[in-house]
């Protein structure tokens, strides 16, 4: 048993940036924030291999990254495991981490991330939905993003056991917009057809805005060809918009403090990084009721929702936020209050350090 006041050993088990993305931006974050009250190590679990990989090297890359958890476990001897996971496959290799880590003697906590970790869960039948419960139900804690996926995940992992840490983003400098030129609404989203672009695109062009319209949409191309058909949406649709790919650091905080808005139209999401780093700088956001992201945002008083798919919704929101400036000021600092006090970066690096201490004990 170690000493009062030491800092726990924590092994912590997930990717980090690159590439763009919610889960490595979240533990590049925690590494940061957790840094001074844990002694940390982290095995990277990016994809380090060609693209055009044979399967024998995918499974060598895997079988070298559960041969460096078991030697962290047996020579270091962590007091706790910390997995990061999401749907599908990544699921099924991460649960042989949490069997290793508890075959080793490793208290293990299991954070679940991923916008469609539901819809996962809800096709699996027979003996995968048996694993996955025992999988879920090996795991000392499981951590969900929101009190929603907690009620998604008390069917398949031991109610007692789950535990709600929201994602968490350093507060940022309030945004000043600018009077003059387009009105800029930002998208920062993977270019996937479930983060609904086409659906932004479509909305913008049926607004009758007294000031231009610019469009920003900044992600990854997930899906290949996704861009390219955004890219001639736009051009049909006769919009001014912006879609250069992933911007990162500098550039993409120079980009939100650029922007008017935020705008997610997405049909899936956990509890969108993007998201709270908008809200971080006090942008005012529009999305949608999906996720956590009801839970982050009071409609009408930190932000403003709308349904998957609903373009007019969408479309007026935008109107709001354009005709009336003071109102989208309004709501862009509310978002920032709400941020500071309940989705900051020390605020779920606390929750986390608390449960570290616990479980060590």
């Amino acid at each position: 048993m170690r000493a009062a006041g030491t800092r726990p050993r924590v092994l912590m088990v997930g990717p980090l940036p690159p590439p763009v993305g919610g889960m490595a931006s979240v533990v590049e974050n925690l590494v940061q924030a957790l840094s001074e009250g844990v002694e940390l190590r982290v095995i990277n679990t990016v994809k380090t291999t060609a693209a055009d990989r044979s399967l024998w090297q995918g499974i060598a890359a895997q079988l070298r990254l559960l041969g460096r958890l078991a030697s962290a476990c047996i020579a270091w001897r962590p007091a706790v495991v910390h997995i990061h996971t999401c749907s599908w496959l990544t699921f099924w290799r991460n649960g042989v981490d949490v069997l290793l880590a508890r075959l080793l003697g490793r208290r293990v906590v299991l954070h679940i991330h991923g916008a469609q970790f539901h819809r996962f869960l809800g096709g699996l039948g027979g003996a995968q939905a048996w694993l996955a419960r025992r999988l879920l139900r090996a795991a000392h804690r499981v951590v969900v993003l929101g009190k929603g996926w907690r009620g998604v995940l008390s069917a398949w992992a031991d109610p007692a056991r789950i535990l709600v840490v929201p994602n968490g983003v350093p507060i940022g400098a309030q945004v000043q917009p600018s009077a003059d030129g387009p009105f800029c609404v930002l998208c920062l989203a993977n270019y996937e057809v479930r983060k609904g672009q086409e659906d932004l695109l479509r909305a913008v062009a049926a607004l009758d805005a007294p000031r231009p319209v610019q469009v920003a949409l900044l992600g990854f191309e997930a899906e290949p060809g996704r861009r390219q058909r955004l890219l001639d949406l736009a051009v049909g649709l006769g919009l001014d918009v912006d879609i250069p790919g992933p911007v990162i650091g500098a550039d993409k905080e120079a980009r939100l403090q650029a922007a008017h808005c935020f705008c997610l139209p997405s049909y899936d999401e956990g509890l969108p990084m993007s998201m709270l780093e908008a809200m971080a700088v006090g942008l005012p956001v529009v999305a949608t009721r999906v996720g956590s992201i009801p839970e982050a945002l009071h409609d009408g008083a930190e932000g403003l929702l709308f349904e998957p798919g609903d373009i007019a919704a969408l479309s007026g929101h935008l109107a709001r936020l354009i005709a009336a400036p003071e109102t989208a000021a309004a709501l862009g600092a509310a978002g920032r209050e709400r941020l500071a006090r309940d989705f900051s970066l020390a605020h779920s690096a606390q929750l986390l350090l608390d449960l570290y201490r616990s479980l060590a004990r």
